[in-house]
């Protein structure tokens, strides 16, 4: 069997060349990375902080949600959702509840007020910045197409 030339030649996988693969993720991270202030400005537009926002997004009217539940949800601990859900609540958008068969368990539900307020925030926030607008009818679809495919993946 000849040598192997593994460690100097670009490994194909599955879908691909993986030098492409690089250089695709690279290109996701830098386009995440550059419509963060776009978050961050439209999060402010309704006095939220982005972690706030996110947290608001995730959480559906008339569908209670554990407090862990959205910790995961969020990619980060359950004590800084508390800080997140202390606030919200303190807005009166969300409320905190128990339930009857485990009173740790702490359920979150968006208040009628916090209804509107996310209602109004996923519509500014559904609303694509200038570097989405200005592509081509076509180039939308495929960028759409293909981030469907890697949610889906994903999952």
């Amino acid at each position: 069997m000849p040598p192997s030339d593994a460690p100097t030649r670009a490994k194909v996988t599955a879908t691909g060349d993986t030098d492409m693969a690089r250089r695709a993720w690279q290109l996701l991270s830098e386009v995440g990375l550059s419509l963060r202030a776009t978050w961050i400005d439209i999060a402010a537009e309704f006095d939220l902080t982005p972690a706030q926002a996110l947290a608001l997004r995730r959480l559906e009217p008339n569908t209670p949600l554990p407090m862990n539940t959205l910790a995961e949800a969020m990619i980060c601990d359950a004590s800084n959702v508390t800080g997140i859900v202390d606030k919200l609540e303190a807005r009166g958008l969300i409320e905190r509840r128990t339930i009857e068969h485990d009173r740790r368990v702490k359920m979150l539900v968006v208040t009628k007020r916090g209804e509107e307020l996310r209602r109004r925030f996923l519509l500014r926030s559904s609303q694509p910045p200038p570097s989405i607008a200005a592509l081509t009818t076509e180039d939308q679809r495929q960028l759409s197409d293909v981030l469907e495919r890697l949610l889906a993946v994903r999952s």
